[in-house]
């Protein structure tokens, strides 16, 4: 404590310093150009340099040790500046996780950066208790584009036409040699609620490294199925998440572009992750296939150029999607969520057989997972031996 009395002051000292060193800079730069409108413009320059910005926010956030360190809330209020949003890389952001699909005074649980306190375990390990049961379908948001039985949830300003999309998806083949299937998992730790023998050790809030516990063992469990169906499978099982959650996706991007160039084969890309779904009261959700008992709901979120980075090929994607659902659809009318699409590319870029999945929320149980990712892989089984014998 008396460490931060004697800090404190120092950094407000650096605060106002700065400000008033500003300041004087645009006065100067008013007076020797003439023109106010260049000296503002400049001035938003110098004050969006990194040096400058960072030294800004570290002092008005307390970021007394290692203010380049960012957390993913600093690196949000930073980016909602527009004085200091210079500092952000030009890089593609983090993409963020997609929102629940219907208006239900949820918000989703913010992960933890690599900064912040872990999570404490639960009480116990017995049945879990509190959690809403829900399963989520298509709502009346104008987001919301549906033909049949199928729903995309848009949140681009790009027109989805779904029969179209449909009628030139890509017809997934088992045929050849090599593996088909590349399964990894940008947000590795992410777990699910401790029920039964289902228990671990935690890593953060709903996160753990025990990868029989976390979305590897998720993972495995869709191998599993696509090898006893004759498909290989290239499962990558690096924790990309850990020991720091920011820039997952970035790490996550080199470890497929490697997958890709050493197994040429592959024609599947599955970036399987879990959801997260909390009430603002606290309240957690599960999310539930109504038309299957002890089973969790899936959710494909697909990725577009929207943001402005390349991706000419997104559109194949979201069709394999499509027709994914609809075979999902057929078979369990609500095991599946309406598709999400989104403006970030969630490394969709490198394949044109590229889906993020969604296996429930972290109320969900390992069990129930477990059950929506064997229909879930059964079903991409099915499509690809429709398509020709596995190889």
């Amino acid at each position: 404590m008396r460490k931060k009395r004697t800090t404190r002051p120092l950094l407000r000292g650096l605060r106002v310093g700065l400000a008033a060193l500003v300041g004087a800079l645009a006065l100067w730069l008013a007076w020797l150009v003439g023109d106010p409108a260049a000296a503002l413009n400049d001035l938003r320059e110098l004050a969006g340099s990194a040096q400058v910005s960072l030294a800004l926010l570290s002092a008005e956030l307390g970021l007394e040790e290692n203010p380049a360190g960012l957390s993913g809330w600093n690196r949000l209020v930073l980016a909602q500046s527009s004085l200091l949003g210079g500092v952000l890389s030009a890089e593609e952001p983090e993409p963020s996780a997609p929102p629940p699909e219907e208006s239900l005074d949820l918000v989703e649980l913010d992960p933890p950066g690599e900064d912040e306190e872990p999570g404490q375990p639960p009480p116990s390990a017995g049945p879990a208790e509190g959690i809403i049961p829900k399963t989520m379908v298509a709502g009346s948001s104008a987001k919301y584009v549906t033909s049949g039985n199928l729903s995309v949830y848009n949140h681009t300003g790009y027109t989805v036409d779904i029969p179209a999309l449909l009628d030139n998806a890509p017809g997934l083949s088992a045929e050849g040699e090599g593996p088909k299937v590349l399964i990894y998992h940008s947000h590795a730790t992410e777990s699910y609620t401790m029920e039964g023998s289902d228990v671990y050790e935690p890593s953060g809030d709903h996160r753990t490294l025990d990868t029989n516990q976390n979305m590897v063992r998720v993972g495995e469990e869709m191998k599993a199925v696509f090898e006893a169906a004759g498909i290989g499978v290239v499962h990558d099982t690096t924790l990309y998440d850990y020991p720091s959650y920011n820039d997952a996706y970035t790490r996550s991007l080199a470890g497929v572009a490697e997958n890709l160039e050493k197994y040429p084969s592959v024609v599947l890309c599955l970036d399987v992750h879990r959801d997260a779904l909390i009430a603002s009261d606290g309240t957690i959700y599960k999310v539930v296939a109504g038309t299957v008992d002890d089973c969790a709901q899936v959710m494909m979120v697909l990725g577009s150029d929207a943001n402005g980075y390349p991706h000419p090929n997104w559109r194949v994607n979201l069709s394999l999607a499509l027709s994914i659902q609809s075979a999902l659809a057929e078979k369990w009318s609500t095991l599946a969520r309406p598709v999400v699409l989104r403006e970030s590319r969630f490394n969709q870029q490198l394949s044109t057989g590229s889906i993020l999945v969604e296996v429930g929320t972290h109320g969900n149980t390992m069990q129930e997972a477990i059950t929506a990712a064997r229909l879930y892989a059964r079903t991409v089984v099915e499509l690809m031996q429709q398509n020709g014998s596995a190889g």
